[in-house]
């Protein structure tokens, strides 16, 4: 665990914030608000009222201007004019409106001589009084001062006030101009006026001293409550804080991973550290179907894409089916992780974790468990078939090696291993060998790619697909289950004949007769009966060998998650046969009853909306018609699909398509017995070699049979098998109706 999270330190990560230090942040944020807003209003009060002085004595300066008569004014010239009556009438006009107005200090006019320069002319200041013809310093111009002078036409109404308050050696100002037109609208002179600033300034520090003050007493009023709710916050996030440690705490002892990721499949930081054990690695920052299928890009691929697909999904029905075509479970290493994914509100995914290695061991061992017990339980139920198989395997074995020194006719050896290997994988999977039936689908795989060499193929290419197993040892392996249980007597003594206490005493009496030397008269009933039951204690009725192969059909049904009643026989109780003299022709029947599952038989939801039964039906018919056994095996599954079948006919290059068309259903059926003829498109223990069925013709066929298959779409398919009977089988006048 150390280590863990000594190494999950080293992880660059991205910046934490805390309740805490938001609410921080966000009342220093508020401070620093109040103190631009209240620098932000100082300046702009500033302005205000700048601008409205500004505006107010411009409004003075042009008042005078229009009250000067400019041709009045036009008179006054030199020094000399100021003891004139214009001068002094233009003096006393200025000096009244000087005193009407506030603040105004200084009220003068000026002209611009030929020569640049300009000089005043009539001066009603208070004091300090500019005679006429006094030149105004040419370094004291302002760009202001200049325009009224470079611009004033009489239709032009200027704003001529100095943008900025100055100050010199008599104080602050603050100076606006107006211009002067005689009657012929020609600039005679520009009026001025100096406005004391000391008192706005003054005005301008009170106003802003005021609104500092004010956001001061706001800052003082709020920071009590800010503390509050800062302390407030500090606790209940010291409380949630707390909380998700002990969330964490139980996340991390769960024994399962919490991870998430988002619309980038990128891991986030927040993961369980049972995360880092199952994944061994840690996922942050790493891209999701990296991580769960670094070695599988098939699976890798459907992941992004349904992912990317169930984040454009609106509804949720379809979210969760889609959600459903993910992996269940991945492997990681050594171990097996089941993986749940959860789709969360802001569009990101949070997916759990939780490892089943041990799980899916125990559910291993305890179906290894189960086919050892299921082995012993068919090896003494149907000991009869058992050791047929068995006995039949190893003599298979003991041969193999003469039949692969062959070196003629090896496209025909390869059809022949092929069919009895496909033969007693099935009869092997019936009894639940555990091994040797794998051993045998690998080797089927095998053969089937030797077929296309034809001509090509050498007897070593055989050799070396078959003796590369070893069948041997697993078959060996497979019956130690049974002598390790059930002692190496069982399969020493082999098939065993069950007597009952009546017969076993008739027998101790026939044979104690028979030592004295007694006569035995075959005309007594009860001898008779005897010796009756005694010739048939080696055979087996046909319908307890049909029965026989029930246990293949659930087997079969489970496999393919299909509902298949118990195996219906109908007849065959008193039809007894010597099973070696039709033992290879019931081993092919694996295959007509496997395929009957495979093929015929539908899925529960598919027979539900055929409105069939869910539970699908084989049933066996025997009876004896002449000196033949009639024997019909019929489902009520699909039936064949004879289009498919068709279309396989045709890939198979020995019949053109329109010759495949003039077939009628019935012939086309028939073709089902034709080597490597399957309607089934993938390739499973149970079928899809399309081999089984011509293994179970030329079975047939070997003892002098005849086989016919009959199909109806919808409604099911019958094998119908016509087999001589031996010399010395015997039956009871049972006939097939």
């Amino acid at each position: 665990m150390t280590k863990s999270v000594i190494k999950r330190k080293k992880i660059p990560k991205h910046k934490k914030y805390s309740i805490t230090s938001i609410t921080y942040s966000l009342c220093g944020l508020t401070m620093l608000g109040i103190l631009i807003l209240t620098v932000v209003t100082s300046i702009q009060v500033e302005e205000f009222l700048r601008e409205e002085l500004r505006l107010r004595i411009h409004d003075v300066a042009t008042l005078m201007a229009e009250e000067i008569d400019g041709d009045l004014h036009s008179k006054i010239k030199t020094i000399e004019d100021d003891t004139k009556q214009p001068f002094i009438k233009m003096a006393n006009k200025l000096w009244r409106m000087r005193e009407g107005g506030t603040e105004i200090a200084n009220a003068y006019t000026m002209r611009k001589l030929d020569n640049g320069e300009f000089v005043f002319v009539v001066d009603g200041s208070k004091k300090d009084v500019n005679a006429t013809g006094d030149i105004y310093p040419t370094e004291e111009v302002t760009e202001t001062f200049a325009s009224v002078f470079n611009n004033a036409k009489p239709e032009n109404n200027g704003f001529y006030v100095e943008s900025e308050i100055y100050t010199d050696d008599w104080g602050v100002w603050l100076s606006a101009y107006a211009p002067i037109f005689n009657s012929s609208g020609k600039l005679d002179a520009v009026v001025g006026i100096d406005v004391s600033a000391k008192s706005i300034r003054e005005h301008q520090l009170q106003y802003i001293f005021t609104i500092v003050a004010a956001s001061l007493v706001v800052i003082l009023i709020t920071l009590p409550f800010v503390f509050r709710l800062m302390n407030f916050i500090r606790t209940m996030t010291a409380d949630l804080e707390r909380a998700n440690k002990d969330f964490r705490r139980l996340l991390d002892n769960s024994g399962q991973g919490f991870l998430s990721f988002g619309t980038d499949l990128i891991i986030d930081h927040e993961y369980s550290l049972t995360c880092e054990t199952m994944l061994g690695q840690m996922p942050v920052g790493k891209n999701a179907a990296d991580v769960f299928f670094p070695d599988d890009k098939m699976k890798a691929d459907l992941f992004c894409s349904v992912i990317s697909s169930v984040l454009t999904e609106k509804d949720e029905f379809v979210r969760e089916n889609m959600l459903s075509l993910l992996p269940e479970e991945i492997q990681q290493n050594e171990l097996i992780l089941k993986i749940e994914y959860k789709m969360l509100e802001n569009e990101k995914f949070m997916v759990i974790l939780t490892d089943v290695t041990q799980e899916k061991c125990m559910a291993a061992m305890l179906e290894k468990e189960r086919l050892h017990l299921e082995l012993i339980v068919m090896a003494v139920s149907d000991s009869r078939n058992f050791f047929d198989t068995v006995e039949n395997f190893r003599e298979f074995l003991t041969q193999l090696p003469k039949a692969l020194s062959n070196t003629t006719a090896l496209p025909t050896l390869v059809k022949t291993l092929y069919r009895e290997i496909h033969t007693y994988k099935g009869l092997l999977s019936q009894f639940s060998f555990p091994t040797t039936p794998e051993v045998l689908h690998d080797i089927e795989s095998e053969l089937s790619k030797l077929f296309a060499l034809e001509d090509a193929l050498t007897s070593k290419q055989i050799a070396d697909v078959i003796l590369s197993k070893n069948l041997i040892k697993p078959f060996e392996e497979d019956l130690a289950i049974i002598s390790k249980t059930l002692g190496d007597d069982f399969l020493a003594n082999g098939v065993s004949v069950v007597l009952s206490c009546r017969q076993a005493l008739q027998m101790e009496k026939l044979a104690v007769r028979l030592l004295r030397g007694e006569s035995i008269d075959t005309s007594v009933a009860e001898i008779r009966a005897l010796l009756k039951e005694i010739s048939t204690l080696c055979k087996v009725s046909f319908k307890d060998v049909l029965m026989g192969f029930n246990g293949l059909v659930q087997q079969a049904a489970e496999r393919m998650e299909k509902e298949v009643a118990p195996i219906i026989v109908k007849g065959g109780s008193d039809i007894w046969i010597n099973p070696r003299h039709y033992q290879a022709f019931l081993r092919s029947l694996v295959h007509v009853f496997r395929n009957t599952v495979a093929h015929g038989i539908e899925s529960p939801e598919i027979r539900w909306e055929s409105e069939k039964d869910e539970c699908g039906k084989i049933t066996c018919y025997v009876a004896m018609v002449g000196n033949a056994i009639k024997l019909m095996i019929s489902d009520d599954g699909a039936g064949i699909n004879l289009n498919a079948l068709r279309e396989k006919i045709i890939a198979t290059g020995n019949y053109s398509p329109d010759e495949v068309a003039a077939f009628s259903d019935d012939e086309i059926t028939q073709f089902i017995f034709m080597d490597s003829i399957s309607t089934q498109h993938e390739v499973t223990e149970l079928a899809g070699r399309g081999i089984g069925l011509a293994a179970v013709q030329n079975e047939t066929h070997n003892i002098g049979g005849d086989i016919v298959v009959k199909t109806v779409a919808g409604q099911g398919t019958q094998f119908i098998f016509t087999l001589p009977l031996q010399s010395n089988e015997s039956h009871r006048g049972f006939q097939l109706c």
